[in-house]
């Protein structure tokens, strides 16, 4: 009879997993909007707790909820300010850099002839020579048209998604009441369970918590050293390209070929060789950054091999796209964090 019980008890549990599991997929944008909350909540957390503790006149000390809401506010309002003057001239640079490349390209095109006579190839490279200055022009064209339709693309994304809208609301609500946060949630699971989701969730906070130090570190120092570098370079947007290099830590693999390009396309605006300069650089910065940087910080606080992370990204990709690729890391480490909460403690294997 235990065992007839035991049987039913887990066909039960399977069945309740794959219908979650199904649910969660319907709402998988609700999913991921409060997934980008809780990660927003735990970076933001440091700075309102340092806010918190600013003493006030006669011993008072300000308020959780005013300091939440300051933090978020500030950001609300140094992420717009970024998007009205940082998009502006990157359209604008887009649009230079249409204008300009078939001067640029004719330019190129003429330093590749007088390089191959001064060394006796014309023979050799002028058929490709040629091929390419007839069909650079329509090339061009069509990356202009290209750029044009996913912007427009990319606007378009973002009036779909609106609900995004939300996000710093459910930030301030997860950093400014979060103890009345998880006492609502525990109320949807069992008293006798609610010990162990309770030491669950600890195990939880304590990765999202290591994911978000590391990422930090490892952001801020990427976006410092690409602005510092492309500065010395003359690059005119180096600030917000700096910027746009040290969000692309956040999605490994993908934000690199992205910043990549956007450092490569503000270089062809001043000339060919200046956006070689530029690519060269990034590579550089970031190659060096993820030697001798993002091993130590994120080691020390992700223990996650690089193969993890790699089919990480990829699944997460796979199922939902760029946020997908966002919230693999942390959810791959929640779920390391998880199991090794689960897993029974044994004594390890004498060999």
């Amino acid at each position: 009879m235990k065992t007839q019980t035991d049987s039913t008890r887990l066909l039960l549990l399977l069945v309740a997993a794959v219908v979650l599991a199904a649910v969660l997929w319907a709402l998988r944008h609700i999913v991921i909007l409060v997934g980008f909350s809780l990660l927003s909540a735990y970076l933001l957390d440091p700075i309102a707790s340092a806010i918190e503790r600013i003493p006030l006149p006669r011993g008072a000390r300000v308020p959780r909820a005013v300091a939440c809401a300051i933090v978020v506010l500030l950001i609300a309002i140094g992420a717009g300010t970024g998007l009205a003057f940082g998009v502006p001239r990157l359209i604008s640079e887009v649009e230079r850099f249409i204008a300009g490349a078939p001067g640029g390209l004719n330019s190129l095109i003429a330093q590749l002839r007088q390089w191959a006579d001064s060394r006796g190839l014309s023979a050799t490279l002028a058929p490709a020579l040629d091929k390419l200055d007839i069909q650079g022009s329509e090339v061009l064209t069509g990356l202009g048209g290209v750029l044009a339709r996913r912007f427009v693309a990319l606007l378009g994304g973002v009036g779909r998604s609106l609900e995004f809208l939300l996000l710093p609301l459910l930030a301030f609500y997860l950093m400014a009441e979060r103890n009345a946060v998880e006492t609502s949630a525990l109320r949807f699971v069992p008293p006798e369970a609610q010990a162990r989701v309770l030491l669950l969730s600890s195990a939880v906070d304590r990765a999202l918590r290591s994911y978000v130090r590391g990422q930090a570190v490892v952001m801020l120092t990427m976006g410092t050293a690409v602005t510092l570098v492309l500065t010395l370079l003359g690059f005119r947007l180096a600030l917000l390209l700096g910027t746009l290099a040290g969000l692309g830590e956040l999605i490994p693999y993908l934000g690199f070929v992205v910043a990549a390009l956007s450092v490569s396309l503000a270089g062809m605006v001043q000339g060919p060789s200046h956006a070689l300069a530029g690519l060269a650089a990034y590579v550089a910065a970031n190659w060096t950054v993820g030697a001798f940087i993002t091993p130590r910080v994120m080691g020390r606080h992700l223990k996650m091999h690089p193969f993890v992370v790699t089919v990480s990204v990829l699944s997460g990709v796979e199922l939902l796209g760029a946020p997908g690729a966002m919230l693999a890391l942390p959810t791959a480490a929640v779920v390391q964090s998880l199991v090794a909460e689960l897993a029974p403690r044994e004594a390890p294997i004498e060999h």
